[in-house]
């Protein structure tokens, strides 16, 4: 059974596991002449066997074993959720603006407390609700960064991410019990199967395929790696860590960390300076995070009782 775990710790991990997601846009810069589905492969190949690795240190032969069995279809679907709101996001930015897309995040800590109330029977306080629509506040200034028009498959494309994303931080906290990190691993390797036949098959997903696709290069190769292991793999492994003891909206909330640091480490790794309202929505997002933390400042250091839901 894994260890009780302190309400402030759990948001420490999300907080952390959100950031080493925003380093996505900052480190696709630094690649060179490859496509998304290729950056997908080696990504998830990394996600796949390092967390893997980790479990196997952590618990050794028989323990991961345990873990696999423990977490049982309900980690095989997490894993597939949120490789499918990776996914949509993806897509979505071939519809849409990127502000657009990542607005359309903001409705994922909504949809999780709706979600939650159902199947976890988990209550949202007043201070949540009113956390995340300060933070969808910061998303809608964050949109003025990048005008654009609304198109309606993005939109819908986006929303489904969120609403994925949503099924994930659910998912994740349906058994605070057992130790889920191995929904990671589930998730490298259905996103690693999807990849596999987009690369070598003809679709109409990508120009080119065949064997041919898998090379990359070096340099995209270490970038890659640095995705799939610093970005992908610790991001996952501490924000699942930490829903041992954060409620399914609060997460969703914490995640928003991403979109509010990305357009920073794009801009450090390739000079692509943001609109001065992108960082002003990022600012409201993090006012909004900072009040939610001291609204349960209370329940920092508090510990869950055996059986209870934080």
């Amino acid at each position: 059974m894994a260890a009780a775990q302190s309400y402030g710790t759990g948001v420490a991990l999300a907080l952390a596991g959100a950031a080493c997601w925003s380093l996505g846009g900052g480190l696709v810069r630094m690649t060179e002449g490859v496509d998304a589905w290729q950056i997908i492969f080696y990504r998830s190949l990394t996600v796949a066997v390092l967390t893997l690795a980790w479990l196997l240190w952590k618990k050794g032969g028989a323990g991961t074993l345990h873990a696999f069995s423990a977490g049982g279809m309900l980690a095989v679907l997490a894993g597939v959720a949120i490789g499918v709101a990776g996914l949509l996001f993806v897509v979505a930015l071939f519809y849409t603006t990127v502000a657009q897309v990542i607005f359309m995040t903001g409705v994922a800590p909504f949809s999780a407390a709706l979600l939650a109330r159902a199947f976890l029977k988990e209550r949202t306080s007043w201070a949540t609700w009113v956390a995340m629509s300060i933070a969808l506040a910061g998303l809608l200034v964050m949109l003025f960064a990048e005008p654009g028009a609304v198109s309606f498959a993005g939109t819908a494309f986006a929303m489904l991410s969120a609403f994925f994303f949503s099924v994930y931080s659910v998912m994740i906290r349906t058994r605070p019990s057992v130790d889920m990190t191995v929904a990671v691993v589930w998730n490298g390797l259905f996103l690693l199967v999807l990849t596999t036949l987009v690369l070598l098959a003809p679709t109409p997903l990508r120009d080119g395929f065949g064997p041919q696709s898998f090379v990359i290069g070096w340099s995209n190769l270490f970038w890659v790696f640095i995705m799939g292991a610093v970005q992908l793999t610790l991001g996952l492994i501490l924000f699942t860590t930490a829903s041992r003891s954060v409620p399914s909206a609060q997460l969703a909330l914490l995640a928003l960390v991403e979109p509010t640091l990305a357009p920073l480490w794009a801009w450090l790794a390739s000079g692509e300076l943001p609109p001065v309202s992108t960082f002003a929505g990022g600012a409201v997002i993090m006012l909004a995070i900072a009040f939610l933390v001291v609204a349960n400042s209370g329940w920092l250091s508090r510990r869950p009782k055996p059986g209870e839901a934080a």
